[in-house]
């Protein structure tokens, strides 16, 4: 028991920086699309730098994970914590000087798009990568890979619920530029703790072997797939609910702040509770956690597509978030399950890769529907989780256990 608590220990340390910088992004999201409101552009205009920051995330994502495998976890992990610190900063700048009507808006809308967008996504797309190569390289098998992957899920599901309300909380004092400049604060401090706490890797006499994999290799490419949809449906919701609240029921721009942010904390507290207590107490195997999930997602963006009042929202939302939080200890732990060791940096890489593609193409996708009309994307979003159900059913393979290597 005590060797089990010795190891989890530095697991829960790497995960408080996915918790960090998640919860320094999300304390933006609820007040971004009023902001962007004042700024002068489109519900598409916010979802273009939405999607270069996730089209930055997918280019780095296999280079963080090679970089993390050959330099070590700790030093990846602070130097991407650095770099969205250094872009938090400069977004915060840049948006005081659009409220105060400093910058045009083409200028404005170009500052935005690469203080938020293109450095923040670069940065951002080592931890995630770092910290799921962290947690395959500590664990084996499929019981304990599963509870440490629910651990970095638990870790985005509470980013996911303390950043929105921390950023609503804040929206309070009527002024949205404090949750902009509280943002990297909340990043500097899990950055300081991490250079502390976190245990330098173990010397070795030789940099570890790295392999190459394909993202469409037999083994992977399913659970890739499913991994990239669910996220995508997620982005569709995350990146519009802010507009939604907004229109259905006829908000102010700080009103809608912090009722975002309230629908937010409803999925976000549902993720968090069925990973820490639900997941670890059932022993579901990868697959199942998968097909579960999709399933109660499903249903969650049904309730979205047609609520009309806050509650109702809130209800589908928690729905999504419940639904999500079954499926992503799933379809994390089963890749690498199935990849031998030498390719864990490389899995992880594509893993990032997969979720970043999808919070590129989600805003895009979402905000272009959304301009059709407020309930398409929750629609199609609706379409595509019963789609990914299907799918689940008929072509994933259970992982028995981690490969010897070659």
């Amino acid at each position: 028991m005590f060797e089990k608590s010795m190891r989890r220990r530095p697991l829960l340390v790497a995960c408080l920086a996915v918790f960090g910088l998640m919860a320094g992004q999300q304390m933006l999201n609820p007040i971004l699309p009023p902001l962007a409101r004042q700024f002068g552009f489109s519900e598409l205009a916010l979802g273009s730098v939405w999607a270069v920051g996730g089209a930055g995330v997918v280019l780095a994502s296999p280079f963080w994970g090679r970089r993390a495998a050959r330099r070590g976890h700790r030093p990846v992990l602070l130097l991407s914590l650095t770099g969205a610190l250094l872009a938090l900063l400069a977004f915060a700048v840049v948006a005081q000087a659009g409220l105060h009507g400093a910058l045009a808006v083409p200028v404005l809308f170009t500052a935005v798009l690469l203080t938020r967008g293109v450095v923040f996504g670069f940065a951002w797309a080592a931890t995630p990568v770092t910290v799921q190569s962290y947690i395959a390289d500590m664990t084996s098998g499929p019981a304990e890979r599963v509870r440490g992957m629910s651990m970095f899920g638990a870790a985005q599901g509470l980013a996911l619920a303390v950043g929105p309300a921390l950023g609503g909380v804040l929206s309070l004092t009527g002024n949205l530029l404090v949750p902009v400049y509280a943002a990297p604060v909340v990043v500097a401090v899990i950055a300081v703790v991490i250079l502390f706490a976190l245990p330098k890797p173990p010397k070795r006499a030789t940099p570890p072997a790295v392999a190459k994999v394909s993202p469409f290799d037999k083994r992977l490419w399913p659970f890739l797939t499913i991994g990239f949809g669910l996220y995508l449906a997620l982005a569709i919701v995350l990146m519009t609910i802010g507009f939604l609240v907004q229109d259905r029921l006829g908000l102010t721009a700080a009103g809608t702040g912090r009722v975002t942010s309230l629908v937010t904390l409803a999925g976000a507290a549902m993720i968090i509770v069925v990973q820490v207590v639900a997941v670890p107490r059932l022993g579901w195997a990868p697959r199942r956690l998968v097909r579960t999930g999709a399933i109660v997602m499903t249903g969650g963006m049904l309730v979205v597509a047609f609520a009309s009042t806050g509650l109702w929202l809130g209800a589908g939302v928690a729905v999504l978030g419940a639904g999500m939080g079954f499926a992503t200890p799933g379809f994390m732990s089963a890749p690498t399950l199935l990849a031998t060791r030498e390719e864990q940096g490389a899995v992880a890489g594509l893993m990032g890769s997969s979720s970043a593609l999808a919070f590129m193409g989600g805003p895009l996708l979402g905000t272009a529907l959304y301009e059709i009309a407020p309930a398409v994307p929750y629609v199609v979003g609706a379409v595509l989780l019963a789609g990914l159900t299907a799918f689940a059913f008929a072509v994933t393979r259970e992982p028995a256990k981690v490969p010897a290597a070659p």
